[in-house]
């Protein structure tokens, strides 16, 4: 696959994140406490309402590959800071890694004007950031909060990771073979994320944190969700309501933590309703989630 540092030029061509948007150094912010839990029918509704789901019965994705996340369409200063928070939000979740200095990029964060067109013209130019995926997964690009377009590139494994003959587009026979068998080895199947792509409009900043902006695209690169949450009748906070009408969290929500930890914590091969039901157990008996640092 290739390298999503080539993203970063698309970024360069918007007009550039500008310190207007937020103050140029972050302030040192309080860390958010949570009084009270919310009922876990609750905290279920708005898990199945934000993750989309696997279809065909399907694991869960996550990456099982190391992250290397690269930040473009703002100053370097800024983007360093943005890289440097989500860095630190993966490392402190169990069964992902940060890759190494250095790294080629395989989630990409870019602030940019016109996240549509953006994308229109990347399904035209760069059809490699979307291949293997289903009509239906191109729609759900597109859908969820104007302010962002979020997607990934999925790789469908054995669960030891090593490659299926056939599964990737261009395939072969086993394409066949590997359909007819799929029910009997579902459970002996993962789907890896591949790469992870978070286009920001630039507009859409305005009063939005370093912080805000990092840990939104934390969840949204480590889980294939959705903001797509005109209101939230259970009542549970989440990072994703960043760019929503309503209340906006400062960083990561006790439930955003609870389901990363869940996902990335379960065996590669959950189902959706196990990692939900994980998430929920998380809330529910404040089992210990890593907390991430206020500096």
């Amino acid at each position: 696959m290739k390298s999503l540092k080539s993203l970063a030029a698309v970024a360069l061509l918007a007009t550039p994140f500008t310190v207007a948007a937020q103050d140029a150094e972050p302030e040192t912010e309080e860390a958010i406490v949570v009084t009270g839990k919310i009922d876990p029918p609750a905290v279920e509704a708005l898990g199945r309402a934000v993750v989309r789901p696997s279809r065909a019965g399907k694991p869960v994705a996550r990456f099982n590959a190391p992250v290397c996340v690269k930040v473009s369409g703002m100053p370097a200063e800024m983007a360093e800071l943005v890289e440097d928070r989500i860095a630190e939000n993966i490392s402190l979740i169990r069964g992902v890694d940060v890759a190494e200095e250095g790294c080629s990029p395989n989630a990409f964060v870019g602030v940019l004007n016109g996240v549509d067109s953006t994308v229109d013209k990347l399904r035209k130019d760069e059809k490699w950031l979307f291949e293997g995926l289903l009509d239906y997964q191109i729609d759900r690009i597109y859908k969820g909060s104007s302010a962002v377009r979020a997607w990934h590139l999925f790789d469908v494994r054995n669960i030891d990771g090593t490659s299926i003959p056939g599964s990737r587009p261009g395939g072969s026979i086993n394409d066949l073979i590997n359909r007819v068998e799929k029910a009997s080895r579902r459970n002996q199947l993962r789907v890896d994320m591949a790469g992870a792509v978070v286009l920001v409009e630039t507009g859409e900043l305005k009063e939005k944190t370093f912080r805000q902006l990092a840990d939104y695209a934390t969840v949204r690169i480590l889980a294939s969700t959705t903001d797509e949450i005109s209101s939230n009748p259970a009542g549970v906070p989440t990072i994703l309501e960043l760019f929503g009408p309503g209340f906006a969290p400062e960083g990561l929500t006790e439930f955003d933590r609870s389901y990363l930890a869940a996902l990335y914590e379960l065996p590669a091969n959950s189902l959706d309703g196990e990692i939900i039901s994980a998430a929920v157990r998380r809330y529910k008996y404040a089992e210990e989630v890593p907390e991430i640092s206020e500096d």
